[in-house]
């Protein structure tokens, strides 16, 4: 499929994700929901690895855990706001309560979901920060 092929499907061409997680199988799992929706994707398992691959990878969005060694992705998530602040985080944690949900938006996060996720909830959320939901919603809104 050429570019604009995959353009003009709605496939997020270009679009660069970074998931983070200390757990090799909910990465996969999480890589594996966005390479199959298009996104080009990379994983890390610490925070620390993320800052590393952030540099090189320079992704569109970034996906972190919290609750990983050394340091929690709260800090991952500051570390991040302090070099590239309009860069989309989205919190995907096993933690739910009210608390951890404040403390994650305190830190920077623009969105919370909790483990186990919705898939498509993700791939959903995924696509409004990237602003690619609201421009297919624009241009249906401009056809009615």
């Amino acid at each position: 499929m050429t570019p604009n092929e995959a353009q003009k499907e709605g496939t997020p061409v270009g679009k660069r994700v970074l998931v983070v997680d200390d757990d090799p199988h909910h990465n996969k799992i999480v890589a594996d929901l966005l390479d199959h929706a298009g996104y080009d994707v990379r994983t890390a398992l610490s925070t620390k690895s993320a800052v590393s691959v952030h540099w090189e990878f320079r992704p569109d969005l970034v996906i972190l855990d919290i609750m990983m060694p050394k340091l929690d992705g709260y800090t991952a998530c500051d570390t991040f706001r302090q070099v590239h602040p309009g860069l989309p985080i989205v919190m995907l944690s096993a933690k739910s309560h009210t608390d951890d949900i404040q403390e994650a938006v305190d830190w920077g996060a623009d969105f919370y979901l909790t483990k186990p996720f919705d898939p498509d909830e993700l791939l959903d959320v995924v696509q409004r920060l990237l602003g690619q939901k609201a421009s297919a919603v624009e241009d249906k809104d401009a056809r009615d």
